[in-house]
C-alpha cells in the first residue's frame, strides 16, 4: 500500500517526467541514427588518415623553403633582421610590463607605511604590543602574576603513598 503511495509520487515527478523524456529523445535518436553516426566516425578517421601525409607535405615544403635560403644570403639577414626586431620588440614589451609591475609594488609599500605611520600616529606606541617577562616589570608567568607568590609545594615524606610505620 505505501509502495503504491511512492510510486504514484514518482510518477507525478516532474523530474521524472524530464529525465524519462530526456532518455527517450536520446535512446530514439540513436535508434533513428545509430548507423549515420557509426558511417561518419569512420569517414572522419579515414578523412584523418587521408589528410596526415598532407603535414608530411608541409614539412617537406619547410625544407625547401630552408634550401631557398641557404642558396640566397640576402634573405638570410633579411630573416634574421626580422627575428632580432620581433625580439627586441618583445623585450621592450617585458622591461615596460615589469617596471609598471615594480611600480605599482612600490605604492603599494608606500600606501602600506603611510597606514602604519597614521595608525602609529592615531593609537600612538600601544600598537606595537607590550611584551610580557620584561626585566623592568618583575613578571614571572608560572607565579600566578604575582612578583613572589605564597604557594609551597608540600615536603615529600620518606614513605611514599601514605605515611610511615603503617
Amino acid at each position: 500500500m505505501a509502495d503504491q503511495g511512492i510510486t504514484e509520487i514518482v510518477q507525478d515527478s516532474r523530474y521524472f517526467q524530464f529525465v524519462y523524456t530526456t532518455y527517450i529523445i536520446v535512446t530514439s535518436f540513436f535508434v533513428e541514427y545509430g548507423w549515420r553516426l557509426v558511417g561518419a566516425s569512420l569517414t572522419a578517421l579515414i578523412l584523418w588518415g587521408y589528410f596526415q601525409p598532407l603535414e608530411a607535405f608541409r614539412a617537406w615544403q619547410r625544407a625547401r623553403e630552408d634550401a631557398a635560403y641557404h642558396k640566397d644570403p640576402d634573405r638570410v639577414l633579411a630573416r634574421e633582421e626580422e627575428i632580432r626586431r620581433a625580439r627586441e620588440a618583445q623585450q621592450r614589451r617585458l622591461l615596460a610590463e615589469s617596471e609598471r609591475a615594480a611600480e605599482l609594488a612600490r605604492e603599494r609599500e608606500e600606501k602600506k607605511r603611510a597606514e602604519l605611520a597614521e595608525m602609529l600616529k592615531k593609537y600612538g606606541a600601544a600598537t606595537s604590543g607590550h611584551r610580557l617577562g620584561s626585566a623592568d616589570d618583575g613578571f614571572l608567568p608560572l607565579s600566578g602574576g604575582a612578583s613572589t607568590s605564597s604557594y609551597r609545594a608540600p615536603k615529600r615524606s620518606a614513605c611514599g603513598g601514605g605515611g610511615c610505620g603503617r
